[in-house]
C-alpha cells in the first residue's frame, strides 16, 4: 500500500504528493511556516542522507555524554531543522527527537502551547545564528507551563 499525502505548494493549486517517511528529493530555499514564508538555507537534497546520519551518530553520542538533556534537545532540535530532510513534518519531527534526551532524564517531552509559539520561533531564529541559550529557555518554561497546566486538571 502506498501512504502519501496531496499538499497544494503553490498558488497554482498544483497538487505534489509526499511520500511519509521519504527524503526531499529537491533542495529547498523557502519553508512555509503557519502561513508565513521564510527564506533558510537549508542542506542540500544530495546531502540529506548523510547529514541525518550524522545527527543520528552524534546524537546519540550526546545524549549518552551530554549532562544538560536541554542542551541536547536544543542541538538536536536546530540541527535536525537547518537539515529540513521531509518535504513535510520537519517541526513535528524536530520536537519529537528533542523530546528523547528529556524523556530519558525523566522530564516531559518538548510541547509548544499555542501562546508560546511566537517566542518559539524567535528562539529558533536566534539559535540558527548559534545561540541556543534562548531555545533552551524556551523548552524550559515551555515545559513548566505543561506541568502547571496538568496539575490544574488533576486538581
Amino acid at each position: 500500500m502506498r501512504t502519501s499525502k496531496v499538499q497544494i505548494t503553490d498558488g497554482s493549486g498544483a497538487l505534489h504528493y509526499i511520500n511519509a517517511g521519504c527524503t526531499r528529493q529537491t533542495t529547498q530555499k523557502s519553508a512555509v511556516v503557519r502561513s508565513h514564508q521564510y527564506n533558510l538555507a537549508f542542506c542540500p537534497a544530495e546531502r540529506v542522507d548523510q547529514q541525518l546520519d550524522y545527527i543520528c551518530k552524534m546524537g546519540r553520542q550526546y545524549i549518552a555524554r551530554w549532562r544538560n538533556p536541554f542542551a541536547t534537545a536544543a542541538w538536536l532540535h536546530v540541527t535536525f531543522t537547518r537539515c529540513h530532510p521531509f518535504d513535510d513534518g520537519n517541526g513535528r519531527m524536530a520536537r519529537l527527537l528533542s523530546s528523547i534526551p528529556l524523556l530519558r532524564d525523566g522530564y516531559p517531552p518538548v510541547c509548544i502551547c499555542p501562546a508560546a509559539r511566537s517566542g518559539y520561533y524567535d528562539s529558533m531564529n536566534i539559535a540558527w545564528e548559534g545561540d541556543y541559550q534562548p531555545l533552551i529557555n524556551c523548552f524550559v518554561e515551555c515545559i513548566k507551563t505543561s506541568l502547571t497546566d496538568v496539575e490544574k486538571i488533576m486538581a
